[in-house]
């Protein structure tokens, strides 16, 4: 009856249809709205678990994609390309029925949802299930979140939520000191990676991303971005020939980054741009990060080379560079860079090396006081480091100067979305924050950041940072408050607490560790 008060032409409309039926939740129970995967002028809004409420919303920003390409808010929470081919009806079914069962609990920033799991594996999970990881999902893929006690006594729950630090803590914190003091191992085989080749490879990425393309046998950090000019995928490109790069970008996102690469470089030729070939492999290469003072000495006891201390020195492998090495009988595209901010590596290998690696890498480690690291650890120490993060600090609502990464873009050439970053100036400013926040507490992202009483941003980052022993955040603000010292309050806990504007990359401003050389 309330309906027909509300709206009264449907007392007269009739019934047409009475359905009595399963909710059409999705995996995560978003629902599926924006441009259908692999075609072109066709959009969807399905998977409403509550229908008509978000009609008028979803109607709206659907309507300005349709018509404007993008809509005014990052959709990509939404997107129907952040699932894969990898999902089965199965999968679907079984997850659709978990989200029912979450829809009135208490949810918790370090939830993690069981069903269907394991599913996605890298070679070494067994290894890491034995040490005592406990693993995270992304995009169907189990992850170590953590490295919890292996014999753990029953007082011990892995499975605790809650908004206070859970008892994974004292680990995680002990596995990002291990990184800043000896070495950790991170198991990044989720990476989404492409293979770009072809003569028209590179006059394809020059215009595609924004910064300069590495030189042969270099890498670098660059954006893609949205003809809007906000960031529309984050990639680190690796130059392996002349016409030939490897393109990594984040492991949430292969679908969503291949969709967008793809329907690009077939832009690309059809204007007629040299042809261009692409491949995703992520499932062809594993990844495990090396990060530590000690990085450098552990790859020296198991490198191939005639001469192990010349190989990984800086005159031969310099950082922002790679290498294709021999790690025992492991063939490795091995990539200077550390996600954490320490001399390290990013060892790339065929999948079906995954475990002789890993054991081989263990053969030596625990003299050089090896420690696993999982994925929360990984997040505290990148925000050290003012690492932006896609889906955190990138995204399709901000351009890349309004995150405050105008080092990697190089405005001398012409790419997408260059006018419309230019004309859309800076809105608000990324930076990073040290906060003094409650003993037992620490931020996880979108947390109010207020001065004097009123709200002028939000932290889209936060935890926990060993090098300074106190909280660490990164986020929007005005762009008159992105100033070092500014002084602002973040809530938690209903609480407002001091935090301070600090500089970009407040541990190791100059990269000296990164750098160093041995």
């Amino acid at each position: 009856m309330s309906m027909i008060h509300r709206i009264p032409s449907s007392e007269v409309a009739g019934l047409k249809d009475d359905f009595n039926g399963p909710i059409c939740y999705t995996p995560d129970g978003n629902p599926l709205v924006g441009p259908v995967p692999g075609l072109r002028n066709m959009w969807i809004a399905e998977g409403f678990s509550f229908g008509i409420t978000a009609a008028g919303g979803t109607g709206h920003y659907l309507a300005q994609m349709m018509v404007e390409g993008e809509a005014e808010i990052d959709m990509a929470s939404l997107d129907p390309k952040r699932y894969g081919s990898w999902m089965t009806t199965e999968y679907a079914a079984r997850k659709n029925e978990e989200c029912y069962n979450h829809v009135f609990i208490l949810h918790h920033p370090d939830e993690e949802r069981e069903a269907c799991r394991p599913l996605r594996t890298a070679p070494a999970y067994d290894r890491q299930k034995d040490m005592g990881a406990q693993f995270g999902q992304v995009n169907g893929w189990d992850r170590p979140n953590y490295y919890g006690p292996k014999d753990a006594p029953a007082s011990f729950d892995h499975d605790s939520r809650s908004f206070r630090r859970g008892a994974w803590w004292p680990y995680a914190k002990a596995e990002a000191e291990a990184v800043r003091g000896t070495v950790g191992i991170i198991d990044a085989s989720a990476f989404t990676k492409h293979l770009l080749r072809g003569p028209g490879a590179t006059a394809f990425l020059d215009h595609f991303t924004c910064n300069k393309l590495p030189n042969v046998g270099r890498i670098n950090l660059t954006y893609a971005l949205t003809d809007h000019g906000t960031t529309r995928t984050e990639y680190t490109i690796v130059r392996l020939k002349q016409d030939e790069y490897y393109l990594i970008s984040a492991g949430a996102w292969t679908a969503y980054d291949a969709d967008f690469l793809i329907k690009s470089a077939e832009d690309f030729m059809a204007a007629g741009g040299g042809y261009v070939d692409i491949h995703d492999i992520t499932t062809q290469w594993g990844v495990y990060a090396l990060a530590g003072p000690n990085a450098r000495a552990l790859l020296k006891d198991i490198v191939k080379d005639a001469d192990p201390a010349t190989v990984l020195g800086n005159k031969r492998f310099p950082w922002l560079s790679y290498r294709d090495i021999e790690l025992g009988m492991c063939p490795v595209r091995a990539i200077r860079v550390a996600y954490t901010g320490e001399l390290g590596w990013e060892l790339h290998y065929p999948i079906e090396f995954g475990r002789y690696l890993w054991d081989l890498i263990w053969s030596v480690g625990e003299k050089h006081g090896l420690k696993g690291v999982g994925a929360r650890a990984q997040n505290w120490l990148r925000q050290e480091k003012s690492y932006r993060a896609f889906g955190n600090e990138l995204g399709r609502d901000a351009t890349p100067l309004e995150a405050a990464l105008d080092r990697f873009v190089d405005l001398s050439k012409e790419f997408r979305g260059k006018a419309k970053m230019l004309e859309t100036g800076i809105r608000a400013k990324c930076c990073t924050l040290l906060i003094d926040g409650p003993s037992d507490t620490d931020p996880w992202g979108k947390e109010a950041l207020l001065l004097d009483g009123q709200k002028v941003g939000r932290l889209t980052s936060g935890g926990y940072s060993v090098a300074f022993g106190k909280q660490i955040g990164m986020g929007y603000v005005r762009p008159d408050l992105a100033e070092v010292g500014t002084k602002l309050k973040v809530k938690m806990l209903r609480q407002e607490w001091d935090a301070v504007v600090v500089e970009d990359s407040p541990f190791d401003p100059s990269n000296a560790r990164i750098r160093i050389d041995g």
